[in-house]
């Protein structure tokens, strides 16, 4: 017997399950929801029960699409085992009652589980779910490929080579907490973005993101060459894992590997910190192109491939008016 309650304020229930959950993830948290909210999407959390048991959650952001369409998404959730086909029904229906409600087109899923989860794909698809190929960053709203390291990192010979290209390179990193710190960050953001055409957010949506996701650990890692900031990395710890939410570099210094530096420097304080993942998430910025294949600069890590995402289509018409849409869309999203 499952019970559902809509979790309609700040729940710090709701958050330990997340935060405890093998696949809970930063994106499905109360925190990143209100954060959403400033930015046109209206957060609804759900915790289903067994009896006095939390089985699965889920953080629902509902967006307008056209006319008084919108759209339902769960940003690497729901927070659940897949293994109960009873448990899935139950979500489903009280999500479509939701979608009823909201008038939405379809709902979007991104469950935080590895790309050979092939049982919960399995699943999926058997509930009517149509799977996106997250492979295509134009076909999807959230990358599949991230890069996601267990620590502490163990390859001792390449900290070796690390350390003493960096010492070579002269460059030291510094750990700050302080929100003082973030405009240094925001400066080289404000350079790559004059140097490469990206398009950068206004100050204030950074700030924002700071304050809000303060109560989990919000970290500025900068690298410097003697006394010169080359790099810096806007990281927020959540449960086990710290995420690199935005990672830059001047690009006129990345002969000195500073990636390589820095990246290690985090991983090492993460360790200590006793923090068992560090994922970094923003492979456009910390990342180069060769042969269409995206890579990590220096480290020798292969991508982690998260499942995907999956849509499951309560409209059928307008959801393929959205399909033609789809493209301007996720260009103003993003940009």
């Amino acid at each position: 017997m499952f019970t559902c309650e809509i979790i309609e304020n700040r729940n710090r229930e709701y958050d330990h399950y997340i935060i405890s959950h093998p696949y809970g993830h930063l994106f499905q948290s109360s925190a990143w929801g209100e954060f959403k909210r400033f930015y046109g999407w209206q957060p609804i959390r759900l915790l289903i029960r067994s009896r006095s048991l939390i089985t699965a959650s889920v953080s629902l952001l509902n967006h307008q699409l056209f006319n008084n369409y919108t759209f339902l998404y769960a940003p690497r959730g729901p927070v659940m085992h897949f293994d109960s086909s009873q448990l899935l029904d139950f979500l489903l229906d009280k999500i479509a009652g939701i979608a009823d409600t909201t008038n939405a087109v379809f709902l979007k899923i991104d469950p935080a589980l590895p790309k050979i989860a092939g049982k919960a794909k399995t699943r999926l698809v058997e509930k009517g779910f149509k799977q996106i190929w997250g492979g295509k960053p134009q076909k999807s709203l959230q990358l599949a490929q991230v890069y996601r390291i267990h620590l502490p990192y163990q390859n001792k010979s390449h900290i070796t080579l690390i350390k003493s290209m960096g010492k070579l390179n002269k460059l030291t990193v510094e750990h700050s907490t302080s929100m003082e710190k973030l405009k240094l960050f925001y400066a080289l953001l404000l350079e790559y973005g004059e140097l490469t055409d990206v398009k950068v957010r206004a100050f204030d949506y950074y700030l924002r993101m700071w304050q809000l996701m303060e109560e989990f650990g919000v970290h500025l890692f900068l690298v410097r060459q003697k006394n010169y900031v080359i790099g810096a990395s806007l990281l927020v710890s959540f449960g086990p894992t710290c995420y690199s939410l935005y990672t830059v570099y001047r690009q006129r210094h990345l002969g000195l590997y500073p990636e390589s530096f820095l990246h290690l420097a985090i991983m090492e304080w993460a360790a200590a910190a006793g923090y068992k993942n560090y994922e970094i998430m923003d492979t456009l910025l910390t990342t180069k192109q060769t042969s269409g294949d995206t890579r990590l600069f220096s480290f020798p890590v292969e991508p982690y491939t998260y499942l995907g995402e999956f849509d499951l289509v309560y409209r059928p018409w307008q959801y393929q008016l959205w399909n033609l849409l789809f493209p301007v869309y996720n260009w103003s999203v993003k940009n």
